[in-house]
């Protein structure tokens, strides 16, 4: 079973959840931020602010890829999961294309002490 692994930070407070990656210039390769809200429901991006080209995958609570989707840079069209979903993760703009990472693949979280965490990706058996 083929997996990758990316260190992310992550936003789970509103404010954090609001910003995001807004403002930055960059995003070093293999890091990203976890976006978790805590309940399943549709959830709603856009690039406004944000500089990176993004690629974002829509997580359901059983920690499946729903969908996996492009956010261009400052960009103020929405882009929605399509599916109830309780977390989001966005790393840099052809991140998962590269790591044969695919919708219906899982993930599993591991948090550390410094307000990040290790994502797994998992190919779904």
């Amino acid at each position: 079973m083929g997996f990758h692994t990316l260190y992310a930070e992550v936003a789970d407070s509103p404010s954090k959840l609001a910003e995001g990656l807004m403002f930055r210039k960059s995003l070093p390769d293999n890091k990203g931020m976890l976006f978790k809200f805590g309940n399943d429901r549709e959830l709603r991006f856009w690039g406004k602010n944000t500089y990176i080209p993004l690629d974002i995958a829509f997580i359901s609570s059983d920690m499946e890829i729903k969908k996996i989707s492009k956010i261009p840079p400052l960009s103020e069209k929405l882009v929605c999961s399509d599916f109830e979903c309780s977390m989001a993760i966005e790393v840099n703009d052809g991140f998962f294309k590269y790591n044969k990472i695919e919708e219906g693949d899982l993930i599993e979280i591991e948090s550390d002490t410094l307000g990040g965490c290790n994502i797994t990706f998992v190919k779904k058996k």
